[in-house]
């Protein structure tokens, strides 16, 4: 018998099957999970879905006004009793979290059990609320008074797991009707699918069965990389004051993987700023890998065995300012307190101080867009130019717009 995974729903509700709710003691809103959770965090409830809706269609008997008599069914999971727990709430009970998402509906829509059953078989699912609970972050201090000594850490009192899929099962009282009116009196979803996952309490597999509407797809699979290669993530960087020059392209390595609870996060360092930062499957695909090793000068971009040590008083000059202004440098450069850090700059002029007495050394500075700062412009002492090296033309090709 052929199915269709849509249900008939009433116009005018707000929260339909599938929607993300919470009672109303939990801090999250509709508009703000941005929210830090401190005291006892323990007594924050779940963030649930609703599986079933019964319509209510009271009137109060003074007034004669419809009242909002509808009653909701949610799932959460608790990592505390290691088990998928339901209770039923009134709608002054709950509030919206998260509107539902249907994609696994939209997608199989059309399809029969028996086509569900060979497609998601196998497949790995997770409740729809794992990214906000993931989110749930609680906050604290050994000393209230120390406000900017707070920890944090995850809140995961209901963090549902990851499970793959066993059985299909449609459900033959999925919506039912006032035989009066017509209107609908219960609705759930049509399928239901038994996930098998390990229990977090007794260590062994469970078995369950969930509404199709409550889980998302999980496809889990690890990408590789290599370690050696340099990639490039497309990104226009606009350098201060150089409205001509601008960066099209950010340098990456490969740095390590990430496995959070459902998804890999891949790190790589940026090498103009030293930061790392995270990718998703997503976001992969803005990145490419080149062979820098294939260029003629491409290993002295990013493999360089050591900056040149040379009299940098000397180089960095008014006699010499042919050299170096309007181009790519890479140098050494130590603060005032004496912590080195390589910047790739790109020097727009110098700079020469008067000193206050014939005494005091005249301070030459050069002002520069760095790289490391994100293009903004920078003073560089000097004096605190340990080592430097002209950057390869082949650098200009590779990261500047033409």
């Amino acid at each position: 018998m052929e199915q269709t995974l849509y249900n008939k729903t009433e116009k005018s509700e707000k929260i339909t099957v599938g929607t993300i709710v919470s009672n109303l003691a939990h801090p999250y809103t509709s508009s703000n999970t941005n929210v830090l959770i401190t005291s006892y965090a323990h007594f924050t409830p779940p963030l649930m879905i609703v599986v079933e809706k019964n319509y209510g269609f009271a009137y109060n008997t003074v007034t004669g006004e419809k009242e909002d008599n509808d009653s909701y069914k949610c799932l959460y999971y608790s990592t505390i009793s290691a088990s998928f727990e339901l209770n039923w709430f009134k709608s002054r009970e709950i509030k919206i979290i998260k509107e539902a998402d249907n994609d696994i509906i939209i997608s199989n829509k059309d399809k029969t059990i028996e086509v569900l059953k060979k497609e998601l078989l196998g497949k790995m699912v997770i409740l729809t609320s794992v990214d906000l609970e993931l989110e749930k972050i609680k906050i604290w201090s050994d000393n209230d008074s120390e406000v900017s000594k707070t920890k944090t850490n995850n809140l995961l009192d209901f963090l549902p797991p990851l499970g793959s899929v066993i059985d299909v099962k449609y459900v033959e009282d999925h919506q039912k009707y006032n035989e009066k009116n017509g209107r609908i009196i219960h609705s759930k979803c049509k399928v239901i699918i038994k996930i098998r996952w390990l229990n977090n309490i007794t260590s062994k597999y469970s078995e369950e069965y969930i509404p199709l509407v409550a889980l998302k797809l999980v496809d889990i699979k690890l990408k590789d990389h290599n370690v050696e290669a340099i990639y490039l993530e497309d990104k226009i960087i606009g350098l201060e004051g150089n409205a001509c020059v601008n960066i099209k392209a950010i340098p990456l390595k490969f740095q390590d993987v990430i496995w959070k609870h459902y998804y890999y996060i891949y790190r790589f360092k940026n090498l103009f700023t030293n930061r790392l930062t995270n990718y998703y499957d997503a976001s992969l695909l803005k990145i490419k890998e080149i062979k820098i090793a294939d260029y003629e000068e491409g290993k002295l971009i990013f493999h360089t065995p050591s900056l040149k040590y040379l009299n940098i008083p000397s180089f960095f000059k008014v006699d010499n300012i042919a050299f170096f202004e309007k181009k790519w440098f890479e140098i050494e450069y130590a603060d005032k307190n004496g912590r080195y850090s390589r910047r790739i700059i790109y020097i727009n002029e110098l700079i020469e101080e008067n000193s206050a007495t014939e005494t005091i050394k005249k301070r030459i500075l050069i002002k520069s867009n760095c790289l490391l700062r994100e293009g903004k412009i920078r003073h560089f002492n000097v004096d605190r130019i340990r080592s430097f090296r002209v950057m390869p033309a082949n650098f200009e090709n590779i990261f500047l717009t033409n």
